[in-house]
């Protein structure tokens, strides 16, 4: 056989396996409870297990389950104060590039434009790797805090935190100023 078809034969074979794999792991199911068999060679069920006394280190209990809860407040609204730290950077960022933009619109084409169109591109790669940094410092500490999030709630633990919830989301601007050429 030529190595053309082996490198088509063989992954196809690996997938048909997998297949067949998983569908046989789902096939091996108990059987439905039904009636206790009856007759000659049929087992007596089991007696029903004593109920069992509570264990006390199962659970966490209160205070240190108030502990971790503070600490997670607190971890919270650390991640909110960062988060609105980088709202303002980027409304600074903005204002900057709004006055630049300005300066750019008021040029008058015929004399002295290259100056401020090289401005208004600088600064927008500037704002992008800047933009880019921010982001990719607080992705792992918001990866972790949601972690931790559903570490002490669960699955649904990361949406209770107050970094997902907005009171008031941001209205659309009502007039976005082009740039004239």
């Amino acid at each position: 056989m030529k190595k053309h078809h082996l490198k088509v034969l063989v992954p196809g074979i690996l997938a048909v396996t997998a297949l067949a794999l998983a569908v046989g792991v789902g096939a091996q199911t108990p059987p439905p409870p039904g009636p206790p068999p009856t007759g000659v060679g049929a087992q007596t069920p089991p007696p029903p297990a004593p109920p069992q006394a509570p264990n006390p280190g199962h659970h966490k209990d209160s205070a240190a389950a108030a502990k971790h809860d503070a600490d997670l407040k607190a971890e919270c609204e650390a991640m909110m104060a960062k988060k609105k730290a980088m709202e303002e950077k980027l409304q600074a960022m903005d204002a900057t590039l709004d006055k630049l933009v300005a300066t750019m619109n008021a040029a008058k084409p015929e004399v002295d434009m290259e100056k401020p169109m090289a401005a208004v591109i600088n600064e927008l790669v500037a704002q992008r790797k800047a933009s880019r940094a921010m982001m990719m410092e607080m992705q792992p500490a918001m990866m972790a805090h949601m972690l931790h999030h559903m570490q002490m709630h669960g699955a649904k633990g990361a949406m209770e935190c107050p970094m997902m919830k907005t009171d008031n989301p941001p209205e659309p601007k009502a007039e976005e100023k082009k740039p004239t050429m």
